[in-house]
């Protein structure tokens, strides 16, 4: 659902597990998705994106986890994000790295996931560029309200 220019040499990963659903707001989540998604395209389009050599991805993972929590990470390979930018990344209109930008998709992502009952958080990555990780409650703490989805 997220633009990716074929001449763009950004590459797209599905590393979720077949089979893996989680209980959300289907609608809702895509946007966390799309926001994320959309964030890791711009920071690799501008990363050196002259150099053939350099890797530019995308990679959405998905697992359960022994406490019944669901892990939902997406990372890039980009430039990750400046400190100036960590402080505030979840916060309306502060967060933004981008000239221009308002910094709502970090705050509208956040906001839909603790709707959810989750967190999600910037995770030092010991490898370039930004890895965000989601992490939503399991079944048996939500409410009826919430659908089953598959996340791929």
């Amino acid at each position: 659902m997220v633009a990716v220019s074929p001449d763009s040499g950004i590459g797209c990963v599905n590393a979720v597990g077949e089979g893996l659903e989680v209980e959300v707001d289907p609608d809702q989540f895509h946007r966390v998705l799309v926001n994320l998604c959309r964030n890791a395209i711009q920071a690799l389009e501008g990363n050196e994106a002259d150099q053939p050599s350099v890797v530019r991805r995308i990679t959405i993972a998905a697992r359960q986890e022994v406490d019944g929590e669901t892990l939902v990470i997406v990372e890039d390979t980009g430039p990750g994000l400046p400190e100036r930018a960590r402080e505030n990344l979840f916060k309306a209109f502060t967060g933004s790295v981008r000239s221009g930008g308002t910094g709502l998709g970090l705050a509208i992502a956040a906001e839909i996931v603790e709707a959810h009952g989750g967190r999600i958080t910037l995770a030092d990555g010991t490898t370039p560029g930004a890895r965000f990780e989601i992490r939503l409650p399991s079944r048996s703490s939500l409410g009826a309200a919430a659908a089953t989805v598959p996340i791929t």
